[in-house]
């Protein structure tokens, strides 16, 4: 069974996940990278998203300990690419009179990457 977590009114990584569930690229990208790691090149294939704005996504969202890096591959032209993956398994948001609560659970299968 899940272990849920109550986020505190005033943490940070509460207020980073609400922000990023308003804009559809976080979205996107938080949803891609739940299941396994994923390059901003996989992403911007995979999710149509404009390269120079899934880079910046991925940066905010790695910046506010929403995704990880858990690794990298070299191409055989030589270029490194870090693999994200989202932390955060599911995400509740529960919104009531004079209330709104984030609970989250935290993603276990990280760090099992099909890249290596």
């Amino acid at each position: 069974m899940a272990d849920f977590k109550i986020l505190a009114r005033d943490s940070n990584l509460r207020k980073a996940i609400l922000k990023a569930l308003s804009d559809d690229y976080s979205r996107t990208i938080m949803n891609y990278t739940i299941e396994k790691p994923k390059s901003v090149v996989e992403i911007v294939k995979e999710c149509d998203i404009p390269m120079t704005t899934a880079y910046r996504r991925v940066k905010e969202l790695e910046e506010s300990k929403i995704l990880k890096v858990t690794g990298s591959i070299v191409t055989d032209d030589g270029k490194k690419y870090f693999l994200y993956q989202n932390r955060l398994k599911a995400i509740y948001v529960i919104f009531g009179l004079e209330s709104l609560d984030v609970q989250i659970v935290d993603n276990d299968g990280m760090g099992t990457s099909a890249y290596w």
